[in-house]
């Protein structure tokens, strides 16, 4: 009888050691499953961040009507965009960058050279602007007045915004991509240290499209 007891209790050990092996080993196949779907069945969009931005200038010399006002400004952003895939790399268009002000945009000069964006990395660029006396044709009375109100606090919402075409690696779709990031600046004296900025999202908006 005694035999017979340690020889079941053997075997159920055995058994119990086999179905943790097993176990461990359909959850190692079912998690490597899972991130192989991650990393090659799944793409996701860009990530972007403003890290930095200073306001030197930013004069309005309204007219009238409001379509003949003017405006000589100098701003400098830097931006961060992130590529979250695990195999997928990005390759970006030439990126149109403008700003705005209460929804006129009085900037969009500035561009950044087409590029590739490898998995997993972050691409950051700098983008500085300026003009003197630069016809603001769509600016109306009520931005005549915003730019007033926030001109008299030295604080001003500006908006920059990113408008490119992407193209996942080892797909044929191509993207339109549009970033949007608005952004409160002080206006900061050149002799005087920079207000400190912070550091904001900006909003990614793509093409409802196969393939993007």
């Amino acid at each position: 009888m005694a035999f017979w007891e340690d020889w079941s209790k053997g075997d159920c050990e055995c058994s119990w050691k086999k179905c943790l092996i097993w176990t461990a080993v359909i959850a190692g196949v079912g998690g490597l499953i899972v991130l192989l779907i991650f990393a090659f069945a799944l793409v996701f969009p860009p990530k972007c961040t403003a890290d930095d931005a200073v306001l030197l200038r930013l004069a309005l010399a309204p007219g009238s009507p409001p379509s003949n006002s003017t405006v000589s400004y100098n701003a400098t952003v830097t931006l961060s965009l992130r590529n979250p895939n695990l195999y997928r790399g990005i390759s970006y268009d030439p990126v149109a960058v403008a700003f705005s002000f209460n929804g006129t945009r009085f900037d969009e000069s500035a561009t950044v050279p087409a590029f590739y964006h490898k998995p997993r990395k972050t691409a950051t660029f700098h983008v500085t602007v300026g003009g003197v006396d630069k016809p603001v044709a769509k600016l109306t009375a009520a931005g005549v007045a915003a730019f007033r109100a926030e001109n008299a606090t030295g604080r001003f919402e500006v908006e920059v915004r990113l408008d490119t075409v992407m193209q996942y690696k080892a797909r044929k779709a191509r993207c339109p991509l549009a970033v949007i990031c608005p952004l409160e600046l002080q206006l900061v004296d050149p002799e005087v240290a920079a207000t400190a900025f912070q550091r904001t999202k900006c909003t990614i908006l793509r093409a409802k499209k196969s393939g993007c």
